[in-house]
């Protein structure tokens, strides 16, 4: 009786570890390319392809105002002042990767972009202007703009000659481009405060 106890608790032990190598483990982090690590191997053109495919329209909208230059009068006559003023903005991504023209990874995004909504991505543009403004006595102006922007999200398509991470295709997650927009109209606004002389 006793050895066909044995026996049994033999047979469910074989059980348990037939079962455990049927089960796959369990993906780590170590099992997976960082979104960085594939963005490196699109530029070193270490892939077969590279592509970007958007997953929705581009989206143009009015950036945050932003002080781009001031001016105070401390006297006590009002007094009519030419404030200069300049302003650049230039391309980020929700990853933090760089994606511009200098890299490979920007040249794929942006030929994507153009094939994908017909005009042209703007990666760095730089305004400059001036505005007259009236200040009374004691006064300050704060010259503010806000300049058009663009977004667009979607995925980089990455095919390796050889598994790379164990697998030939990678998708990077979804990832947001946003830059400033080939509309060149940026909005200025002027503030009046008490200024400190």
């Amino acid at each position: 009786m006793f050895a066909i106890r044995k026996t049994g608790m033999a047979a469910a032990g074989l059980a348990v570890i037939v079962a455990a190598a049927l089960i796959p483990a369990a993906a780590s982090a170590e099992d997976t390319p960082t979104t960085r690590e594939l963005f490196d191997q699109c530029n070193q053109g270490r892939t077969d392809l590279c592509v970007f495919h958007p997953t929705g329209p581009a989206q143009k909208y009015r950036a945050p105002y932003e002080l781009v230059g001031k001016s105070k009068n401390c006297t006590k006559n009002n007094s009519t002042r030419v404030i200069r003023w300049e302003s650049t903005a230039g391309t980020k991504t929700s990853v933090g990767e760089e994606i511009s023209v200098t890299v490979k990874a920007g040249e794929i995004f942006e030929a994507s972009y153009k094939q994908s909504f017909g005009e042209e991505w703007s990666w760095v543009k730089t305004k400059a202007d001036e505005v007259r403004q009236d200040i009374g006595p004691h006064q300050a102006v704060n010259i503010y703009a806000a300049p058009m922007r663009t977004k667009v999200k979607g995925k980089f398509e990455m095919h390796f000659g050889s598994r790379y991470y164990g697998h030939y295709i990678w998708y990077t997650p979804e990832i947001e481009v946003d830059g400033p927009s080939s509309d060149p109209v940026w909005v200025t606004r002027a503030n009046q405060v008490h200024a400190t002389c």
